[in-house]
């Protein structure tokens, strides 16, 4: 079918139906537009949504596994809003231009194929005009003709006029009959010139452009399904994601659990408090005061301070009983303006005991990284040293001794933690040369807070040195979200202590022993000078035979050339 040959009388229709064709797609490029806007709009709110429901804090309730899993769910609602605006970015970068380009090369096609046949028309129309000029021209002279012949036959019968007037009316009549042959054939000639053109313009002219039209309006609409096809492929683009950012929230569901979360509340708020004992009653008769010291029924103060009225009310208890129980009910509402204190004493024991671990650990992972510059500084000082054209070995010498320093600060934070996680655990001050710590010395800014080992004779003295000594050879304290585990192994350690307490051996640990087996080789990086009897002197670049190694205190037992030994900072040598 072609509407060249079907409708080539209907030239203004078609141009009406494209026209609207033009329409349609303009129609679609708003619906396009606004379908992006709302997309943008959707995953800006969904995202803001997101970020009202995020934690104020980091730390805010994020132990707990329902808040961890509604915070996984959401982030997966994140990456859902990405995809969103992706659709809108694709819609806008690549449909809608092609839309654009489409509507414009459309609007420009069919006003050059409209001012075409506009100008077939006319070329028509001014054929048409002259054909009748010249028909006109004939009808003209035929009826001068006519009109000519009729006055030649007049005269030729009128018997009164000469022969001379009935031969001008002749020789008139020959030459309009002469001029309307002429006439005549100028409006054939004329006639089958249009005729022929007028063939051409239906035939050919008119069905081309109309057929061009047509080509026009298939191709709009092919265009159009390629750019259906393509939104529908953006949108199936992004189903897996989604797909999997709702697997995701799945996922997120089920890490929840009701037994963790009660755990971690107890873990947290726990306070290692027993709960308070009943309160004595106290007798005010003074009759029976002498006695009533020795009474100490079961009675709740609150059934006695909340009698009938009328009654009266026993007088308050004594100073020291009330000092006691405000105390323990003291844990259950804290000031708020309460003093943060460095041990965290300010705290119930157990929520003590749990910072200072975790502080502990921070300051653990601080000394492994410290550890790992210098023994990168020490790598690119001996290198330096093999190769003077690399660098200055020289100029890292100031870095190493900041790194030192750094160092001896962060072990005597740490050994001071230990002390407060030791107190806290009921013990007295630690024996360090029963532990897998180096005997305390004093630290290289002469800091004054060191420990001297403590000999005891009696046996519960002894088990508290022993206790000291484990809970200062924890080399590991892990941490996994809110568990908090100390890895103690007591089961071999606490025998051993009770047999050398038993023995009363304590005197043979107070020293380290001279017949340790060499475990390696060290060198000075700097000098140092003993502060206490259990640490040793060096000098620079002094070699050492290694008896102990850095048990992650930061310290480490040597002998000297003269056969001393004693510990010294790890952070100074250099093992070979």
């Amino acid at each position: 079918m072609s509407w060249g040959t079907e409708l080539w009388d209907q030239t203004d229709n078609i141009a009406a139906y494209v026209q609207k064709g033009i329409e349609f797609c303009e129609k679609f490029s708003h619906f396009l537009r606004e379908k992006c806007s709302l997309e943008n709009e959707y995953a800006s709110k969904l995202k803001r949504l997101v970020k009202s429901y995020q934690p104020k804090r980091k730390d805010e309730d994020c132990e707990f596994t329902c808040t961890r899993g509604f915070q996984e769910m959401i982030s997966e609602i994140t990456d859902m809003a990405g995809q969103h605006e992706w659709i809108a970015e694709n819609l806008t970068n690549s449909t809608m231009k092609s839309l654009h380009l489409l509507i414009q090369q459309i609007k420009n096609d069919k006003r050059k194929y409209l001012q075409e046949n506009s100008k077939q028309n006319s070329n028509m129309q001014s054929q048409w005009q002259l054909l009748d000029k010249f028909k006109k021209q004939y009808e003209k002279a035929f009826r001068e003709s006519e009109k000519a012949r009729e006055l030649f036959n007049k005269a030729d019968a009128d018997i009164n006029l000469s022969r001379a007037e009935v031969e001008k009316a002749r020789s008139f009549m020959v030459q309009k009959q002469q001029i309307c042959d002429n006439a005549k054939s100028e409006y054939g000639a004329e006639l089958q010139k249009t005729n022929d053109y007028q063939r051409e313009h239906f035939d050919k002219l008119i069905p081309e452009i109309i057929q061009r039209l047509q080509d026009l309006e298939e191709s709009r609409i092919n265009s159009m399904v390629s750019l259906y096809k393509e939104c529908v492929d953006t949108e199936r683009k992004v189903m897996p994601i989604v797909s999997k950012c709702i697997d995701g929230m799945e996922r997120a569901s089920s890490l929840v659990s009701s037994s963790t979360d009660i755990k971690v509340v107890i873990d947290k708020y726990k306070s290692g408090f027993i709960p308070p004992g009943d309160i004595a009653f106290e007798e005010l008769s003074s009759d029976n005061s002498s006695s009533s010291e020795k009474i100490s029924p079961a009675v709740s103060v609150s059934s006695l301070t909340r009698g009938d009225a009328g009654k009266s009310k026993p007088a308050v208890a004594s100073v020291k009983a009330k000092k006691k129980t405000n105390k323990i009910l003291g844990l259950f509402g804290g000031s708020k303006n309460e003093e943060v204190k460095e041990d965290f004493s300010h705290l119930p024991p157990n929520q003590q005991k749990k910072k200072l671990i975790q502080q502990i650990n921070s300051i653990k992972a601080l000394v492994s990284k410290e550890v790992a510059e210098r023994d990168g500084l020490l790598k690119l000082q001996d290198a330096y040293q093999k190769n003077p054209s690399l660098g200055d070995s020289q100029s890292l010498g100031k870095q190493l001794e900041e790194g030192a320093q750094k160092l001896d600060q962060l072990h005597s934070e740490l050994r001071k933690f230990q002390k407060y996680l030791a107190d806290i655990d009921g013990t007295v001050s630690h024996q360090e040369t029963l532990s897998t710590n180096p005997p305390a010395i004093k630290k290289l800014s002469n800091s004054e807070d060191h420990f001297q080992p403590v000999l005891s004779s009696s046996k519960e003295e002894q088990d508290n040195h022993c206790l000291q000594s484990l809970v200062f050879g924890i080399q590991d304290l892990s941490f996994s979200g809110s568990d908090m585990n100390l890895n103690f192994d007591t089961s071999d350690k606490a025998k051993d202590c009770h047999s050398d307490a038993s023995d009363g051996s304590f005197d043979a640990l107070d020293e380290p022993s001279s017949a340790a087996v060499p475990i390696g080789l060290a060198t000075a990086l700097y000098s140092f000078t003993a502060d206490n009897e259990h640490s040793l002197s060096m000098a620079l670049n002094e070699q050492f035979t290694i008896l102990e190694q850095d048990q992650g205190d930061g310290w480490m037992r040597v002998r000297n050339s003269s056969g001393a030994e004693g510990y010294v900072p790890s952070s100074y040598m250099q093992c070979q």
